[in-house]
């Protein structure tokens, strides 16, 4: 460890802890009117506030994260708050019901008079604690702390990230803050690196869906879109479908925002709109890398969905994301954003749909007929609710998907503008895997509810 050569009390005094802790920094010696501060990066604007605050010179010195860490402690005592050691196990201790519950999201939402910790298990919210307001503040801190946020900023949003080892399981933590009329809320994205790259048949892909998605991405150029809402396993196929492309003889990049997960031997760019890196500038520039297979995180707007759409009729192979309630509805989509027929004809080749249906939990569930009419009834399963799946009768999340191919007969009616339902009919005709049809797996195979899939179906109509 780096040592303090002047006394810690002196300079501690001298360098105030908001700015100490808010730019990842120590004060090392004073000589004279020259302070030498020990920091992590170093940052113009560090310099500047604190020879505004001190009055000294300031010479940064580059030093480790760990002696940083370490002499901040030792200058201005162990973190933020007297409550700090609490609000450390409290934090542990909703990490660890999260991932035991399997939860994709935890929200700690302060109110006017408690604190309330939601999470997001198979996609809806469940509560897990209701707690007293003064507890919100260093808890709060200790997770901005944490994931190297501006402790001192609570009126502009931030983002952070954490890594945490819980129970042998190595959890990436995304943290977003936003300011709400009681304070600021927070939302953490749990993602187990152990078990994010999946393949396709363990996401719930069925055999001759993992074959159609082969027989598009083996087309070698063109655009592939998989599509759906917000939270429906988008990028986890992406990942899947970039798993089985890498390999030593194609170069692969991808613009992410932000990098759900590091890949080996494939080249990945953060977007960073602090500093212009947009999704378009991105794919601008990696389209001067001699790029083979290009990911897009997602195609937000009219420039990026351009470039996206050169980039797939000029020799390569671009997989992306756009938000779509069906497969069909992305043809109206990319031509909403102004891509002209004749572009998309020869750039779209494939486009996955989908979204996550709750799977019935195997300890609890129960099978039962129903009956539409005399000639006519559905078995199908009904959650009860035990102790494994916390009285849900829902354990897990699967698939739900529809893929279609881009044929010549389908690149007809674009090019003469038919409407969606046209498409679909042809595409149908010409072996499209439906929505309706993926449904009508999952409830004969007892994979899912009746029920689950009617409130889907709704949502997709």
């Amino acid at each position: 460890m780096i040592k303090i050569t002047t006394s810690e009390v002196d300079l501690s005094i001298l360098v105030p802890e908001k700015l100490a802790r808010k730019y990842n920094l120590f004060p090392m010696e004073l000589n004279e009117d020259s302070l030498i501060i020990g920091i992590e990066k170093e940052n113009i604007y560090a310099a500047q506030d604190l020879k505004l605050v001190t009055g000294k010179n300031i010479i940064l010195k580059q030093v480790s994260r760990e002696d940083v860490l370490e002499n901040i402690e030792l200058c201005y005592g162990d973190s933020i708050d007297v409550d700090d050691d609490y609000a450390n196990y409290l934090f542990q201790d909703i990490l660890q019901k999260a991932v035991k519950e399997k939860a994709s999201d935890i929200h700690i939402e302060p109110f006017s008079d408690l604190l309330k910790i939601r999470m997001r298990v198979d996609g809806n919210m469940k509560e897990l604690l209701n707690l007293e307001l003064n507890l919100y503040p260093p808890l709060a801190s200790v997770i901005k702390y944490k994931a190297n946020m501006d402790i001192t900023e609570k009126r502009l949003p931030q983002d952070g990230r954490i890594d945490v080892k819980i129970k042998d399981s190595l959890v990436d933590i995304r943290i977003s803050t936003v300011p709400t009329t009681y304070g600021e809320k927070i939302v953490l994205r749990l993602l187990s690196r152990d078990s994010f790259l999946k393949t396709k048949e363990e996401l719930g892909f069925s055999k001759e869906a993992v074959e159609k998605i082969q027989e598009i991405i083996n087309k070698k150029t063109g655009i592939l879109l998989v599509t759906g809402p917000t939270g429906s396993g988008k990028t986890t196929t992406v990942y899947s479908i970039l798993k089985d492309l890498r390999n030593t003889s194609k170069n692969i990049m991808t613009i992410e925002d932000p990098v759900e997960y590091k890949m080996e031997g494939i080249n990945q760019i953060q977007v960073n709109h602090r500093v212009g890196l947009t999704f378009e500038k991105g794919l601008k520039a990696i389209l001067r890398q001699d790029p083979d297979i290009i990911m897009v995180g997602e195609i937000r707007d009219i420039e990026t969905a351009k470039t996206a759409v050169r980039a797939a009729i000029t020799g390569h192979l671009v997989i992306s994301t756009l938000h779509t309630n069906d497969a069909v509805s992305s043809i109206a989509r990319l031509i909403d954003m102004e891509i002209p027929q004749y572009l998309l004809n020869a750039s779209l080749i494939g486009v996955i749909s989908q979204r996550l249906v709750r799977k019935v939990c195997e300890n609890c569930s129960n099978e039962v007929i129903i009956k539409q009419n005399e000639k006519k009834s559905i078995c199908t399963t009904i959650p009860i609710g035990c102790e494994e799946c916390s009285y849900t009768g829902y354990d897990g999340r699967t698939v739900a998907f529809e893929i279609l191919s881009i044929d010549d007969e389908i690149r007809n009616g674009i090019q003469k503008n038919k409407e969606a339902k046209d498409i679909k009919n042809i595409a149908v005709k010409n072996g499209m895997i439906t929505f309706e049809d993926v449904y009508s797996y999952l409830i004969k195979n007892k994979i899912t509810t009746l029920e689950e899939c009617i409130m889907n179906k709704e949502i997709i109509n």
